[in-house]
């Protein structure tokens, strides 16, 4: 039974095998069908939330034709000025069950329905108030995803990287006529309070890969995309910490997000922002809570990130660095991530304080 390329088996909800990953001394031969075939996935799935238009700036409004996205609601915070659209995408496990089966695994995954919450938002590309310059973008989603989401997510109390691949010598990847390359990747621990005292705090073992667009020449083109999935049994790895904590509930999500330039009004240009997610918290939250709760959390991210970066923007003003982007813009996104470093740590000593007092559930 064929299914559809945005239904494969790897970024699912169930998560990927340590088995189905390529060895941490992986050689470009075999890295390359691997970030090939995760690629295949992601790509038309987030292409289905605002499908590429060069010459103009995605609509605010649905598209006539029939999309698998449902309008939801708009949310706004002080820290944007563009408004963070919300969409959902409900995955029928009908549709998951040729990909459960195309795992190969012993004991394929329970193909259960996928609920997709997702965001989109277009910014004015500037280093300025509100809003945030390509470089800024790149610089903290890219390069730097997971100490970036460390640094502006207040409820992250520990991250770790605990694997990770040298993809340096990997060639661009050809898919759907367009090459991607400038690929990482990782295996990333990240820890969540969700409710202390009363909830355990959730732990996240996601496999995470990056990877830029490729222009003619082979420079690196104005789009990246970064993908996430649950390695589920991280906890029995060597290499596991967080995971095997056992004061902490281990959840699973699965997210694709994408960063890309676009044209509109103004000197600078556009800059859409992505990002879809499925997760599961586990425990004893039913999942009519989560999937309510996970659209708000996720716009709540823009507000949060580009409050971050205009802080460290404007700290790095103050010590005399200049200009919008280049090199000056990459030190100010440096500098924000500096910045971002020490409030987490004065939030995670605060909470540390609180202790955990009382019973907690999970």
């Amino acid at each position: 039974m064929s299914t559809d390329p945005s239904f494969g088996p790897l970024i699912r909800l169930w998560g990927i095998k340590r088995a189905q990953l390529p060895p941490p001394t992986a050689t470009p031969d075999l890295l390359t069908p691997f970030l090939a075939a995760l690629l295949r996935e992601a790509l038309p799935f987030i292409d289905s939330v605002s499908p590429k238009s060069p010459s103009s700036v995605p609509s605010p409004s649905p598209s006539p034709s029939p999309s698998p996205w449902k309008p939801k609601s708009t949310k706004s915070f002080p820290t944007s000025t563009a408004p963070i659209r919300l969409l959902e995408r409900r995955i029928p496990a009908r549709l998951l069950a040729p990909a459960a089966a195309a795992t190969l695994s012993p004991k394929p995954p329970l193909a259960d329905e996928e609920v997709w919450a997702c965001r989109l938002s277009v910014h004015e590309d500037a280093a300025a108030d509100g809003t945030a310059s390509w470089a800024e973008f790149r610089e903290a989603m890219k390069e730097a995803h997971a100490e970036s989401e460390e640094a502006f997510t207040p409820t992250v109390v520990a991250a770790r990287r605990a694997v990770s691949w040298d993809c340096g010598a990997v060639a661009p990847v050809a898919v759907a006529g367009e090459k991607w390359g400038r690929f990482t990747l990782c295996i990333e621990e990240m820890r969540h309070a969700v409710g202390r005292p009363v909830l355990k705090d959730r732990v996240f073992a996601v496999l995470q890969m990056s990877a830029s667009l490729v222009k003619e020449g082979g420079g690196e083109g104005e789009e990246f995309v970064v993908v996430s999935v649950t390695v589920s049994d991280f906890g029995e790895a060597p290499e596991a910490e967080l995971a095997r904590r056992g004061d902490v509930v281990v959840a699973s999500y699965a997210s694709v997000e994408r960063v890309r330039k676009v044209e509109g009004e103004g000197e600078g240009g556009k800059i859409e922002w992505i990002m879809a997610t499925a997760s599961d918290a586990r425990g004893v939250l039913p999942m009519w809570v989560q999937t309510r709760a996970v659209p708000g959390q996720i716009a709540k991210d823009v507000g949060l990130f580009l409050g971050w970066v205009r802080e460290g923007r404007r700290k790095g003003e103050a010590t005399g660095r200049e200009g919008e982007d280049g090199e000056d813009g990459r030190h100010r996104a440096v500098d924000a991530s500096a910045h971002g470093s020490v409030v987490a740590r004065e939030q995670k000593a605060l909470r540390k304080g609180m202790g955990s007092a009382g019973t907690s559930l999970q």
